[in-house]
């Protein structure tokens, strides 16, 4: 994403006044760090109703359904990651008709059987995340048996496709690489729900073992079914960008002013090695940066380090490495900001424009 600074150079005794800008804009003021910137039918009668001559047709339902599932937290900034905390929900794995479910009680169970609760990446890289059955709720913890039967059947299987959603939270963590992450949860569930039935229940859907009481809690839950469900989040490159104004100050003629020296400090996504550009802002003339001002133009030009004839371009061989640059060259931990010194000189040699004050605006960009 571009950042820009910004540059302003008056004639005569005018002295310019800077503006903030999304571009390098050759002005006086100052520019606070900016960002460079995923079935078929049954047909039964029911006893006890038989005897009258009724028939009622018992509506064909699915079992409790066990699927593996992803929760993918989508695409952020390295920088997004390192600030705040990454929400997002998915299926847990098991699925069961709302409706069945109601005309019986209901007896579900899980635990986490393992997880490292780490998101891993490029480079050894890693996240921790905490995995919840509610929003904000507490953390799942592997090896603990969690009964959830007291939980009205509407609340449980409010997920996706009526199945029991998971939530997934990340801890804010900072110097990731660039990269997909991913890390699971292994749950084992134990259940048992009405799957056939209509005005009362003929059939359950149960995990393997599993004993339905006649009274009473449970007491033999049985092996459980396992299912895996998958943590996704893709960490991207991202810059941070302090690029300050550039001010002139003010001068009775063109071949009067001093030139500038200043530098731009960035960092990157750890392990992202990049290049900086400078485009030739708002006004050029061919490859002649130009600020204008009431019609007029002053030209200037901004050349890489404080004493380089080099002109600091946006194409090829013009453009600067972060391998190279003046300040902590070819450090990319993320934290460390990296400079690169430039110089901006006026054009001596051009006439005089009418006094005034005048501004351009070029655009900083990073290539990975």
């Amino acid at each position: 994403m571009p950042v820009t600074p910004a540059c302003r150079a008056a004639t005569r005794k005018t002295a310019g006044h800077g503006r903030r800008a999304a571009r390098i804009a050759v002005r006086p003021n100052r520019y606070p760090p900016a960002a460079i910137r995923l079935a078929a039918a049954t047909r039964r009668w029911l006893p006890g109703i038989a005897a009258l001559g009724l028939s009622l047709t018992a509506a064909p339902a699915a079992a409790c359904t066990l699927a593996g599932a992803s929760t993918n937290l989508g695409s952020h900034s390295s920088y997004a990651v390192a600030a705040a905390p990454l929400t997002g929900s998915g299926s847990a794995g098991l699925a069961c008709n709302v409706t069945l479910a109601l005309l019986s009680a209901h007896y579900v169970a899980m635990q986490v059987d393992s997880s490292s609760f780490q998101l891993t990446g490029p480079g050894g890289s890693s996240l921790p995340f905490e995995a919840s059955l509610s929003p904000g709720g507490p953390a799942l913890v592997a090896g603990n048996f969690v009964n959830l039967s007291s939980i009205s059947v509407l609340s449980l299987f409010s997920g996706t496709s009526n199945s029991i959603p998971v939530y997934i939270r990340t801890a804010p963590t900072a110097a990731l690489r660039a990269g997909s992450y991913t890390g699971s949860l292994a749950i084992r569930w134990y259940y048992s729900v009405c799957s056939l039935g209509v005005a009362l229940c003929l059939a359950h859907s149960s995990s393997p073992g599993f004993v339905r009481p006649l009274v009473g809690p449970v007491t033999n839950w049985g092996s459980g079914a396992p299912v895996q469900v998958n943590i996704l989040l893709e960490v991207e490159n991202d810059c941070l960008i302090q690029a300050p104004a550039i001010n002139f100050g003010a001068a009775p003629l063109a071949g009067s002013f001093d030139p500038v020296t200043q530098t731009i400090q960035i960092r990157c996504s750890a392990g992202a090695a990049y290049t900086v550009g400078l485009d030739n802002g708002s006004h050029p003339s061919g490859a002649t940066r130009r600020m204008q001002g009431g019609g007029h133009y002053l030209a200037y030009e901004i050349f890489k380090s404080a004493t380089s004839p080099d002109r600091w371009g946006a194409v090829g061989a013009a453009r600067r490495s972060s391998l190279a640059a003046d300040l902590n060259p070819g450090i990319h931990d993320s934290v460390t900001l990296q400079g690169f010194t430039y110089r901006a000189l006026i054009d001596p040699g051009q006439a005089t424009p009418p006094a005034g004050a005048y501004s351009d605006t070029l655009r900083v960009d990073i290539e990975f």
